[in-house]
């Protein structure tokens, strides 16, 4: 029986289709030896790049820190520099400083007065009555007291200090219970050479307790004048 079909089935290649085939194959070789080369160029321009990328990080990370080292010194020069004007401003000034502070007290008593120093007297009316003596008098004694720095801070016009003392209580005081009112604004600093006579006693802080000292025993001597003259006052009556 004559098969058709297994006759039509076998196909004998002529030259042509040989060479065509050859060339697609040749093709295919071509393609797949230009797609690896590309692949590898790819990869060798990718590792390029990570490189580059690499190096410009590194850069950027020093550049970075470069940056940082100059906003360090930056800071630090002006640190220095505002530290060394803080230090001339405050040149005057100390934690610690001293004023003199006033007490009081009574002149010796005379002996035409009671215990209380009061003169009893009958009055025309025939009333028993009484008035101080005129010994009843107090004289002002000075004495250093020392007065810590409360709070400081620079004038609107950035050229002076200001600062604030109140006096310490006792040795073992409370510093923060200090900023809570009570300073005073310290409007002027003894200095070597300055008249006693110049001086105003409630605003003038010294740097030394010696210089204070010397301006109380300044104050007291010329307070004698005044207790002389309450003396005679009273001895006269």
């Amino acid at each position: 029986m004559y098969d058709y079909y297994d006759e039509e089935s076998y196909y004998e290649p002529t030259p042509a289709d040989e060479i065509f085939i050859k060339y697609l194959n040749e093709m295919k070789n071509a393609l797949t030896k230009s797609a690896k080369y590309q692949i590898e160029k790819i990869k060798l321009e990718n590792k390029e790049l990570k490189d580059q990328n690499k190096y410009l990080q590194e850069k950027v990370n020093e550049i970075g820190q470069k940056e940082k080292d100059l906003e360090i010194q930056k800071s630090n020069l002006e640190r220095k520099v505002r530290n060394e004007r803080l230090s001339k401003l405050m040149k005057d000034f100390e934690v610690v400083m001293y004023r003199p502070d006033r007490t009081s007290v009574k002149l010796p008593k005379c002996d035409k007065c009671n215990e209380n120093r009061r003169i009893k007297f009958t009055s025309p009316l025939g009333k028993t009555m009484d008035e101080s003596c005129t010994c009843d008098v107090s004289k002002p004694v000075y004495n250093v007291e020392e007065y810590i720095c409360t709070e400081f801070r620079i004038n609107s016009n950035n050229d002076s200090m200001l600062m604030w003392y109140k006096m310490k209580q006792s040795d073992d005081y409370d510093y923060a219970s200090y900023r809570s009112g009570g300073s005073d604004l310290v409007k002027s600093i003894y200095q070597d050479g300055m008249n006693f006579k110049d001086l105003d006693r409630c605003d003038t802080y010294f740097k030394s307790k010696d210089d204070c000292q010397k301006y109380c025993d300044w104050l007291n001597e010329n307070s004698e004048e005044n207790i002389k003259k309450l003396k005679n006052t009273y001895s006269k009556n």
